[in-house]
This record gives structure tokens, sequence and C-alpha cells, in this order.
């Protein structure tokens, strides 16, 4: 019978499946963030969607859900913070699904109805997440068998957990659909004409060899441009749409790092000599070395050129058995080591198998048996091998090395000879394996190596936390304190920019809290005491940018650079009118002149400048060969193009009108789901509980 142990091994499909209906994956970004400070009546409630209110205990239901999901899916209890925050997104997505897009396309007719519902989970065309989960992992076909096996399961399951996943999957299965819907619909709005692909083709089968010059904009001195504040809010008035922004918070922090003190190295020496001797010591190196290294061991075999330097030259020297590198310290870390195998090894052998499921023990004992006999490992493995893929080719699995093996395999064949048949038996399945041919035998030293940090004790810890105290304290004392107190202490403040769902700050590990207490305070607070790794953090609000077209004050920096920008494009254009050839014009102005024989309108570069699809928009729309483009004002600078040599390859129509339209279809979606996300009106303040 099909269980969810069954379809575990698929799960890594599912969660893909999911991951790419979640909405919010044709988001860039935190497009949807907001933050808004909300009334008290709404502390408990990790956002709104459409007007509707979601608590807490609303989310942390659906959060529960689906981590049940990836348990089923996977057959793992635990989650790394990385897969939780992908359960989190998840949840979010899925209620953003719920209540505004699903509802949204109701009302607009667009539904999945049961009729569908039963085609796509058992019809002749089933839906793609039915048929991952459902199919034959060979042949990618459905199969119909399985799924009735596993419906039947979940009417004997008396734990719920099937009848909850079944229900999971009947949802996505639905919602994808109805997605694609959506997609469609908003595709065929998006429409281009015969006309428009013709002159695309036309344009882009143009390539050019220009002469040209470019005359930059740091060439000029800003002290030079006159900025009025009223140039300033023309230009934002105009430009309003470059400056919407997500919710963000500006903060300034001082960092107090832990580092070790004389003491604390004096104190790590001490343990790492008395390490060294009792590595020196014992007769087991690797498990002293997984038990006392604060890496990872390191079990593979090395051949002469694999390990370098001291270490290298140590392992390969012939030195005892007994005998002990190091301890050597290197920055804050001590390596000591010492060889604990030496052995003849091939660098690389070639292995057949047959796949024998794990219920069938009694036949793989008889093909074992058999086999080490000498029978016809390959007529076998065609015949009874689970792995058709290898099957097929009497088992062959190819040249490997063997060290890249699973450790229980790799112990299998370890030592053995060409022709060796070897069992290994795994929860799923019985692997009986042929080493059919071995290459480039030689000697091989496996070494335990213990590597040790030299870190800041709790005494010194403790020390570090009271100067950081004494700074908040300061800090908190009155206005304008954090800066006094920065001042006082010569300190360096660093400054960072804070998005609601930052899971870091200023690269600091595991430092999320400080992101969550900045949305969770005002303009001008100063933070207690926070302990993120090596680093005691304090921290003060020092901007507060709520979602939206960012005020005109709150910009007004960026507006100059840009309004200059502007003002010196017009400068330099207009001495760069009528000139008769970009030779003469350079000779005017003191630049070089520039060449390229491969500009298109697709290429988007000025070379030898950087990445300006002005330049290459202009130099296409000169038209023909000895004349003079007028100024075509850039990224980077004012551009002069002559075209020297016109090619033209004829570009096909057909299929150029057939890539604008995907574009466009791309596009259009994008926009309108932007749009829709828009008018939902989502605040999104899960920063105040996660």
């Amino acid at each position: 019978m099909v269980t969810l142990n069954t379809l575990r091994n698929k799960g890594g499909v599912l969660l893909a499946i999911v991951i790419g209906l979640a909405l919010l994956a044709f988001v860039l970004g935190d497009m949807i963030t907001s933050g808004n400070t909300l009334m008290n009546s709404s502390k408990m409630n990790v956002g709104t969607i459409d007007g509707e209110k979601v608590s807490t205990q609303e989310y942390a239901q659906a959060i529960d859900e689906l981590t049940e999901v990836q348990r089923i899916t996977t057959g793992r209890e635990g989650t790394t913070e990385e897969q939780s925050e992908m359960i989190r997104m998840q949840a979010w997505d899925l209620m953003i699904r719920n209540k505004a897009l699903k509802p949204a396309l109701t009302e607009v007719g667009l539904t999945v109805s049961e009729d569908e519902m039963v085609d796509l989970i058992s019809g002749a065309e089933p839906s793609p997440i039915i048929v991952q989960m459902f199919g034959d992992p060979q042949t990618g076909r459905f199969e119909p068998a399985m799924l009735r096996q596993f419906v039947a399961g979940v009417e004997q399951d008396q734990t719920g957990r099937m009848q909850m996943f079944w229900n999971y999957l009947q949802g996505e299965v639905g919602d994808q659909s109805l997605f694609y819907k959506f997609q469609n619909l908003i595709g065929k709005a998006a429409y281009v004409t015969a006309f428009e692909a013709e002159q695309m083709a036309a344009i882009e089968g143009k390539t050019y060899a220009v002469n040209y010059l470019v005359s930059r904009y740091d060439a000029v001195a800003d002290s030079t441009v006159r900025v009025s504040e009223a140039d300033l809010r023309k230009y934002y008035d105009s430009h309003k749409g470059m400056f919407r922004q997500d919710e963000l918070r500006d903060i300034e922090y001082v960092t107090f790092e832990a580092l070790p003190s004389a003491e604390d190295y004096a104190a790590a020496e001490k343990t790492v000599r008395q390490l060294a001797a009792d590595l020196a010591a014992t007769k087991n190196v690797q498990q002293f070395v997984s038990m006392n290294s604060q890496s990872t061991s390191d079990a593979r075999y090395y051949k002469p050129g694999e390990i370098t330097g001291e270490l290298g030259a140590f392992a390969f020297g012939r030195p005892g058995m007994d005998s002990v590198y190091g301890p050597v310290l290197n920055g804050d870390q001590w390596t000591m080591a010492r060889i604990s195998d030496v052995r003849v090894m091939p660098d690389s052998v070639r292995l057949s198998n047959i796949v024998v499921p794990g219920d069938r023990k009694a036949l793989a004992d008889s093909l074992a048996d058999a086999l080490q006999c000498g029978g016809d490992f390959a007529a076998a493995a065609r015949e009874f091998s689970a792995d058709m893929e290898s099957g097929a080719l009497g088992g062959d699995l190819g040249m490997m090395d063997p060290q890249t093996l699973a450790p229980q395999f790799a112990d299998a064949i370890k030592g053995a000879t060409a022709g060796s048949v070897k069992t290994v038996t795994t929860p799923d399945a019985i692997f009986i394996l042929k080493v059919t041919a071995t290459k480039g035998e030689s000697e091989k030293v496996q070494l335990g190596v213990i590597n040790y940090t030299v870190e800041a004790s709790e005494l010194t810890r403790n020390q570090v936390y009271g100067e950081a105290n004494k700074f908040a304290t300061a800090a908190l004392a009155s206005a304008g304190g954090f800066e006094r107190a920065v001042n006082e202490g010569a300190l360096a403040k660093r400054v960072a920019t804070v998005q609601p769902n930052d899971r870091t700050v200023g690269g600091m590990q595991q430092s999320r809290e400080l992101a969550r207490w900045a949305f969770n305070g005002e303009l001008g607070d100063v933070s207690e005491v926070n302990e993120f790794g090596n680093n005691f953090v304090v921290a003060m609000i020092t901007g507060v940018r709520e979602q939206g077209i960012a005020p005109f004050e709150q910009v007004k920096g960026d507006l100059r650079t840009l309004v200059v920008r502007e003002k010196k494009g017009e400068m330099l254009a207009q001495r760069m009118t009528g000139a008769a050839s970009v030779a003469a014009l350079a000779e005017t102005l003191g630049t070089e002149v520039l060449s390229s024989d491969d500009v298109n309108f697709q290429g988007f570069m000025a070379p030898e400048v950087g990445f300006d699809p002005a330049f290459t928009g202009g130099v296409s729309g000169i038209g023909k060969t000895g004349v003079v483009s007028r100024p075509i004002v850039g990224r980077i600078g004012v551009y002069a193009a002559e075209v020297t040599e016109l090619r033209d390859e004829p570009v096909d129509v057909a299929v150029e009108k057939a890539r604008l339209t995907a574009e466009a279809q791309q596009s259009t979606f994008m926009s309108v789901y932007q749009a829709f996300l828009e008018m939902s009106d989502i605040r999104d303040t899960r920063y105040r509980f996660y």
C-alpha cells in the first residue's frame, strides 16, 4: 500500500512545486512588505490582507500545518532556521492566496469546479503535482494504482495525518490550476502586431561599426552647476515613481567585540598542549579527533600533492604513527594532527550494482550467493535490479572516486579487488555491488586534524558587556546622548538600512532581533545592549521610511545628484551639437576617439565605457554611415557617434514576434499582479513576532 513513507522520496519535488506556486515568488524583494504602526487593538495581528486582519493564532496554525507537510514529505522531524523561514514565507503567501487572490478571481468568474478537480486528480491528464507524487520515477507516467492505494490508506489512517496531507495536496492542485487560468487570462491581453515585430526585427538585424566619444559627467565639477529648490521640486513631481520605497528603518549602531584577552590565549594554549599529548597517546585517532576538534573531522585518504604546506610535509614525510604535528597557532586557531591510517588504495573504481527492494531479502541473499560464485552479474542486473537505468546497462555505474561514496558503501568496497562482490543493506533497499575495475593505485594517508579556536572567556565577555552597558546608559540618558557617547568614547559608528524581515543586520550572525527592534521602535529610540555572537551592540533609530512614495525632504539629497547630472547632460550636449565629425569634435573637446565594430541594439554596452543602453539605442537611430549623431545623453556621460559601417543580417520576423509576445505576456502579468497586490493593501507586520 502507498503510505506517507512511500512518498517521502518525492517530497523534494512537491516542495519545489509548492515554492514555485507560491504567489509572492513573482514579486521581487519585499514588494508587499509594509508596517505602519498599528493601533494597540491590532498588536496581536501579524498583518492585514485586503482589509482582513490576520491574527497571530491563525498565522501560527498555517505555519504548523506547513511544518507538518514538510515532516511528512521529508521524513525528518526537525527544521533548520532557513527551512523555518521558508515555511513562514509560504504560510504568508498562502494567506494572500486565500484571502485576496482567490476571492478576487472568483468575482471575475475564474474558479475550479468540482468536475475539474476530479479530472485534475484522476482524469486522463492529471495535474503536474499529482503526476509527480503518484508517477513512475523512471518513466514519468502517472500511475493511477498508486493514487488509489494512497487514498485507501487515507481512509484507514487513524492519526489524521494522511487526511491532512491529502487535503493540502488537493488544495495545491486546485490553486495551481486557478493560477494557470489567471496567467492565461492576462496573457491573452498582451499582443504584438506584425508591424511591431517587423520593425524590431529590422532594428535587431543591424550591427554597426562606429567611431565615438564620451564626455563624462564626472569631468564637470558639481560646483559649476546651479540647482534651485524649484529644480528639485520639478524633478521630484515628474519622477515620483522613481522614489517608491518599501518600509525601511535607518539605524546607527556601535559594536563592542569580545576578543580573546592575553589570559584567554594563555588558557587556550594550556588546553591545546594537553590535547596534543592526549592525541599522541590515543589508540583511536579518528574517534579522538571527532570528539575534540571544533571543525568537522575528515576521514578522507590523501595522496602526495593533495595536502600542501607544513601539514602536507608532515603527512608525507613518513613520521612515526604516534608523531604529532604542532600544535601550531595561526591567527586565532591552533592546529595539530596525527596520521591515523596509511593504506594502498585505487584512485578510482568501476562499480556495478543490483538494487533489490528491502522487503525481498531472500532474493538478495540468493543473488549475492550466486554472484559471489561467478554468476553473470550483468544478466542478473538486467533481470532483477529495481534501478532500471543502471539495470539496462548491466548494473554499470561507471568510474568513480570510491571516497565520494556514502560511508557504508565506501567501507564495503575498501580494499576490494576487481571482481569482488559485496552487499550493503539500507533501510529502503539492499545493494549488491561488484568492483569491475580499479585505476591509479597509490599509497594514501588519513590524517586526524584537530582545530581549536581561541575564544573570549566568560570573564572577558562580561568585561566587554560592561563597556557596552556603560555606553548604552550614557546614550539613553538624554536627547543626543547616543551621538555624545560615541564622540566621548571615540568609537566607530556604523549605519544600516533595515527591512522588516531581514534575518541579519550588517553581516552580524543571528541579528534578527535588531531588525525586529527597529520596526517596533520609534524615531530616536536607543536600544539596550544586544548580544550577537561575539558582538555586543547598541543601536539608535535615525530614520523611519514608510511604504509608498518617499517624501520630498527625505530624498532631497538623491534629487540633487540626479538634477545635477541632468543639467550636466544639457551642458555637455549643447557643446557637442553640430559637429562635422567625431574626430573634429574630439579635438575641440580634448578627448579621445573610441571605436567598435560590434554595436547592436540589444547590446546595452558602450564599449570601453560601460553599461549604457542609451548609447546602443542612439547608435541604432543614426540610420546611415558618415553622419554624426545628435548628442546621446546616457547614464555615464554624453556621447557623439559616427557609423563607419553597417551590416544587416535578416532576423526571422515570426521568431521575433513570438519572442516579443512572450516578453509582453510576462511583463503584463507582472504589472497586473503588482497592481493587484497594491489594491489588496497588504500590510505585513510579522516582524513583531518573528
